[in-house]
C-alpha cells in the first residue's frame, strides 16, 4: 500500500467514525424531544378537528378518529361548579371510568384545579408516567362548549430503545468502517497505481529516458496519460533530432574547418614567398584566386544559415518557367562546353506552392552541378507530372568507377562532400550545394533521390 493509500484509507475511516458518533449523540439528544414532538402534533391536529365539529355529529365520529390516530378520546360534562374541589374529584373519576371503558387502566391519572381554572382559555397537554408498564400517557386536556375532553396517546420509554439503537448503530458503524476502509483501498488503488506510474513515466522522461505507459481507467487519468505519452513521443523525436544536428554541427565544424584551412595556408605560403622574393609573377593571382574562394565559402555559409532563419513566402511556382529561365543563365557556359542538353518537358500544369527563390537555389545548384561533372558532356532533363505529383530527373554522366562505394552515395548531401575530386571546370563549388538543396527539400517536405547507374548520376525530386 503506497503513503497515499493509507492516507486515504485512514482519513476516509476517521470521517466515518466521528460521523457515527455525531449521529449517536444526536440520537441520544435529540430523538425522544422529536419523538415528543411528533405525538403533539397528532393531538393538536385532533384538537383542530374537534374544534370545527359539531357536538352531535363529533360524538359519532370520535371512534373514527380514534382508530385513524391510535389516541383514546374520552370526554365529561361539566356543571357550573366544575372548577370546585368536590366537582374536581367527580371530574377526575369520571374520566378515569371513561378511559376504563376504553381499555385504559391508568395507574396515574390526575387533573388538578389550575389546569381547570386555564382550560377556558387555551388547551394544556399533561404526561402521565404509568410506573412499571414501560410507558407514558400523553393527554391533550380542551374545553369545548360545556364539554370536558381528554385526548390520550400512549408514549413508549424511549431510552431503552435508543441505547439499544445506539449499541446497534456502534456495531454497525464498525463493521462498516471495516468495509469502507477495505473499498477505499480498492478503489484508492484504482486511483492511486495509474497516478504511481505517471509519476515513475514522468521522472523518466525527465532524465531523457523516453518512453510510453498503457493505462485505461476510462477518465480523465487515461486522457492525462494518453498526453504524457504523445509528449514522451515527441520529445523523443525533438531530443533524437537535436542530437543528430549537434553531430552533424561537430561534423559541419571540422569540414569548414578543414575547408577554410587550405586556402589560409596557400594564401600564407605565397604571401611568405613574395616577402622572400621568390614570386614568379603567379603568387599573386594564386592569393586572389583562393581568397575567392574562401570568400565564395562564408558566402555560401552565411545563405545557408540566413535561410534557415528566413521566413518562407508561399506562391505558386511554375516549374517549368523557372527551370528553363535556370537553364538560360547557362547558355554560354553549356555552347562554351559543347555540352548536349536534352530537355523534355511536359505541357501539363506544373505548378506547385513553395518559396519562388528557393526553388531557383535548388535549380541552380542541381544545373550547374550537371555542368561542372559531366564526363561525357551531356546532361538530361526530364520534368513530367505523374497523377498528383510533380518529377524532375536531371542526369549527367560521371567517371566514378568505384561500385562499392555506391552504397555511401547518400552522402553527396553533406556539407563539401565531393564525389570526383577533379575539379578541372571553370565553374568553381563551395561543396555546400547540394546541402542546401537538401534543406530546402526538406523544408518543403519534398522528396528526393539520388542514384548511380551505368556510369550516369541521376537526381530526382518529387513534388508533393
Amino acid at each position: 500500500m503506497t503513503k497515499l493509500n493509507k492516507k486515504l484509507s485512514i482519513s476516509i475511516s476517521i470521517v466515518v467514525v466521528v460521523v457515527y458518533i455525531i449521529s449517536i449523540a444526536i440520537n441520544s439528544m435529540f430523538i425522544h424531544r422529536y419523538y415528543l414532538h411528533e405525538k403533539r402534533n397528532v393531538l393538536n391536529n385532533i384538537e383542530n378537528e374537534i374544534k370545527h365539529k359539531d357536538m352531535n355529529k363529533l360524538k359519532s365520529n370520535i371512534e373514527l378518529i380514534e382508530e385513524k390516530s391510535n389516541t383514546a378520546i374520552v370526554y365529561v360534562t361539566l356543571d357550573k361548579n366544575y372548577k370546585n374541589k368536590n366537582s374536581i374529584d367527580k371530574i377526575n373519576q369520571d374520566l378515569l371510568d371513561a378511559f376504563w371503558n376504553k381499555g385504559l387502566s391508568l395507574n396515574k391519572f390526575w387533573i388538578e384545579g389550575s389546569v381547570l381554572k386555564d382550560i377556558d382559555n387555551k388547551s394544556i397537554n399533561k404526561i402521565y408516567n404509568q410506573g412499571k408498564t414501560k410507558y407514558s400517557l400523553l393527554v391533550k386536556f380542551m374545553k369545548k362548549d360545556n364539554y370536558l375532553f381528554a385526548i390520550s396517546i400512549p408514549i413508549e420509554h424511549s431510552e431503552e430503545t435508543i441505547g439499544i439503537v445506539n449499541r446497534f448503530n456502534i456495531i454497525m458503524g464498525i463493521f462498516s468502517v471495516i468495509i469502507i476502509t477495505i473499498l477505499t483501498f480498492i478503489l484508492s488503488n484504482r486511483i492511486i497505481r495509474p497516478m504511481e506510474k505517471l509519476k515513475l513515466l514522468s521522472k523518466d522522461i525527465s532524465e531523457l529516458n523516453f518512453r510510453t505507459e498503457a493505462i485505461k481507467t476510462n477518465d480523465e487519468i487515461e486522457e492525462l496519460a494518453y498526453s504524457i505519452n504523445i509528449m514522451s513521443v515527441k520529445l523523443e523525436k525533438a531530443h533524437n533530432e537535436l542530437n543528430k544536428r549537434n553531430e552533424n554541427l561537430k561534423s559541419f565544424i571540422s569540414d569548414a574547418s578543414h575547408e577554410m584551412k587550405t586556402p589560409i595556408a596557400l594564401i600564407k605560403a605565397y604571401a611568405i614567398g613574395m616577402k622572400d622574393g621568390l614570386d614568379d609573377g603567379t603568387y599573386t593571382d594564386t592569393i586572389i584566386e583562393q581568397a575567392e574562394n574562401m570568400s565564395n565559402t562564408i558566402n555560401t555559409l552565411l545563405y545557408w544559415a540566413k535561410y534557415e532563419k528566413k521566413e518562407v513566402s508561399l506562391c505558386e511556382v511554375d516549374l517549368k518557367e523557372r527551370l528553363l529561365k535556370n537553364l538560360k543563365n547557362y547558355e554560354l557556359l553549356i555552347s562554351k562546353d559543347n555540352i548536349s542538353v536534352k530537355c523534355d518537358i511536359e505541357d501539363k500544369n506544373l505548378i506547385i506552392n513553395s518559396d519562388k527563390d528557393s526553388i531557383d537555389m535548388v535549380l541552380n545548384n542541381l544545373i550547374s552541378n550537371a555542368i561542372k561533372y559531366t564526363s561525357d558532356n551531356e546532361i538530361e532533363i526530364n520534368l513530367f507530372r505523374d497523377k498528383d505529383k510533380i518529377i524532375l530527373s536531371i542526369k549527367n554522366g560521371i567517371d566514378y568507377d568505384r561500385e562499392d562505394d555506391i552504397d555511401d552515395i547518400d552522402d553527396i548531401w553533406k556539407p563539401f562532400y565531393v564525389l570526383e575530386k577533379s575539379r578541372s571546370k571553370e565553374l568553381s563549388g563551395t561543396g555546400l550545394g547540394l546541402t542546401i538543396v537538401k534543406t530546402i527539400l526538406e523544408e518543403n517536405n519534398f522528396r528526393y533521390k539520388v542514384e548511380i547507374c551505368d556510369g550516369k548520376i541521376e537526381f530526382y525530386i518529387i513534388f508533393i
